[in-house]
C-alpha cells in the first residue's frame, strides 16, 4: 500500500502492476505467485501441439483461424481467467475460436499490412501464448530473418522469456530479442538503444496483451512512427480498458492505431 501511494501519476496502469507485483514477489520470495499454474498450461499446450496445428492447417483460413487462437489464449494466463470466462479450457478454447467473433476486427487491414511489410516486429505477453503466437507467425510467410520476437528480460507475472520461446521453436519462425528493460508492455522511453533501433525499422509492430495495449497506445500514433502500423491483439480483462475500447470485459480484439 506504501508503494501504491507512491506511484508516479502519469505511469501506465501497466507499469504500475509490475511495479507492486515485484514488491509483492520479493515479500513471497517468488518472481510470480502464479508460476506453477502458468507450468500446467505451458506444458499441456506443448503436448497438445500436433491438435492445436490441424485446428490451423485443416481450416479454410489457417491466417484468420491462428489470430483468433492467438487472440482467445490471451486469457491463459491471466490472474482473473474463470472471471472473465468460466470453464475455461485449452479444449473449449481449440472448438470455440475458429467460430470467435471479435469484439473488434481489423483482421483484414492485419493481413494487408502483414503482406506488404519487410519487417515485422511481434510483442509478446505471456509464456503460454507462445505456441499459438508461433502459428500466427508461421502464417504470414515471412522468414524468420523479417519478424522480430520481442520477450521479457526477466520473468514476472507469466511474461515469456527467450527460454520459454526456444522451448516451443519461437526461434524458427522469427528472431528473438528483448526491449533491454524490465516491464510489462513496452517502455520505448527507457528501452535499450539497440531495441528502439529494432523498433524503428519495423514497417509492421503486432502487440499481444492489455499491457502493451496500455503502454504503446500513446506512442503508437506519435508524428515519428505515424506510417507504422501497429495492432493490438489482445482480450479486455479490466472494465477501465474494456470501455476505452467500447467492448465488455473477456471480448477479443484486433484493433489498429
Amino acid at each position: 500500500m506504501q508503494d501504491l501511494c507512491e506511484v508516479d501519476d502519469l505511469a501506465s496502469p501497466a507499469e504500475v502492476v509490475h511495479q507492486i507485483f515485484h514488491r509483492a514477489g520479493r515479500a513471497l520470495g517468488v518472481a510470480s505467485p502464479y508460476e506453477a499454474d502458468q507450468k500446467r498450461w505451458v506444458e499441456k499446450i506443448k503436448g497438445a501441439e500436433d491438435s492445436i496445428r490441424a485446428v490451423v492447417e485443416d481450416s479454410g483460413d489457417p491466417f484468420l483461424v491462428a489470430l483468433k487462437l492467438s487472440v482467445a489464449a490471451n486469457l491463459i494466463d491471466c490472474e482473473f481467467r474463470e472471471r472473465l470466462q468460466p470453464g475455461f479450457s485449452l479444449k473449449t478454447l481449440l472448438e470455440e475460436a475458429p467460430e470467435l467473433e471479435l469484439a473488434i476486427d481489423q483482421s483484414e487491414s492485419l493481413r494487408q499490412a502483414a503482406a506488404a511489410a519487410s519487417r515485422i516486429l511481434f510483442v509478446h505477453e505471456t509464456a503460454g501464448e507462445l505456441l499459438f503466437d508461433r502459428l500466427l507467425i508461421e502464417t504470414l510467410g515471412k522468414s524468420a530473418g523479417s519478424v522480430t520476437s520481442v520477450l521479457r528480460s526477466a520473468p514476472s507475472l507469466g511474461g515469456a522469456l527467450a527460454a520459454d520461446a526456444l522451448d516451443i521453436g519461437l526461434d524458427k519462425a522469427a528472431t528473438l530479442t528483448d526491449p533491454g528493460v524490465d516491464c510489462r508492455g513496452l517502455l520505448l522511453g527507457s528501452s535499450s538503444d539497440k531495441f528502439i533501433e529494432e523498433y524503428e525499422v519495423a514497417d509492421l509492430v503486432i502487440a499481444k496483451g492489455q499491457a502493451a495495449f496500455e503502454t504503446l497506445e500513446e506512442t503508437s500514433g506519435d508524428s515519428s512512427k505515424e506510417k507504422k502500423a501497429v495492432f493490438f491483439l489482445l482480450r479486455a480483462k479490466c472494465a477501465v480498458i474494456a470501455g476505452e475500447l467500447g467492448v465488455s470485459p473477456g471480448d477479443c480484439v484486433v484493433e489498429r492505431n
